[in-house]
């Protein structure tokens, strides 16, 4: 395949791209722990839009598969919109152990970081509305993301969930096929207070579209 894009996004920014029908893009922690938000829309109808809840539980089983609705998503899982059409393939990920990206939490916002006393600080939410803003969409369009790299589960025994630091290393990487022409809205996250998602130091990322053909 050839490449197309080569981008480093630099801490607490982000962009949005258009991946085409069978290109690849793959995200690259380049200094390891740092978390990349990720929202997916329909370039032909920006409205139709990911679902991380049916992207867990309304995926396509093998034959004979049961139905299990699931807490993670991993390789060869498919990422769904809202009307559970197939939007970007996971294809490959090289973090230990796999699936560690949050696909149950709302994005961290400004209100979030008001909270907990840093008034002045952007979240994932409003950087993902700005880079969408050209496309017409509104923040109140921006659905829940899969937090790339995130190490965020459930602790049934405390009844609440857990965010801890995460687990991928420098040049690890998750790559997606994509099944439809899309725009992929990318934050990366600039959480370096509250909690160690980021491992309290928000670090560049890689961002390589790759497009059939020599």
């Amino acid at each position: 395949m050839k490449t197309i894009l080569d981008q480093v996004l630099a801490p607490k920014m982000g962009i949005a791209i258009i991946v085409k029908n069978g290109q690849h893009l793959r995200v690259t922690d380049l200094e390891g722990l740092q978390v990349v938000d990720m929202a997916i829309f329909s370039e032909r109808n920006p409205r139709e839009k990911l679902s991380t809840s049916y992207s867990r539980t309304r995926y396509v089983p093998k034959p004979g598969q049961p139905f299990v609705p699931r807490d993670r998503l991993t390789e060869g899982d498919t990422l769904l919109s809202t009307i559970c059409t197939p939007l970007m393939k996971i294809v490959k990920e090289t973090p230990e152990p796999k699936g560690i990206h949050d696909v149950h939490n709302r994005m961290c916002n400004r209100l979030l970081y008001e909270y907990y006393g840093h008034p002045s600080q952007d979240g994932c939410h409003e950087i993902i509305s700005r880079v969408m803003a050209p496309y017409g969409i509104l923040p109140e369009d921006v659905p829940d993301t899969m937090d790339l790299f995130m190490n965020y589960h459930h602790d049934c025994a405390k009844g609440h969930w857990v965010l801890e630091q995460g687990v991928s290393k420098p040049g690890d990487y998750i790559e997606f096929a994509s099944l439809m022409d899309v725009i992929v809205a990318l934050s990366n996250c600039p959480m370096d207070v509250i909690a160690p998602t980021n491992g309290y130091r928000c670090t560049p990322v890689r961002l390589e579209i790759f497009a059939p053909g020599g």
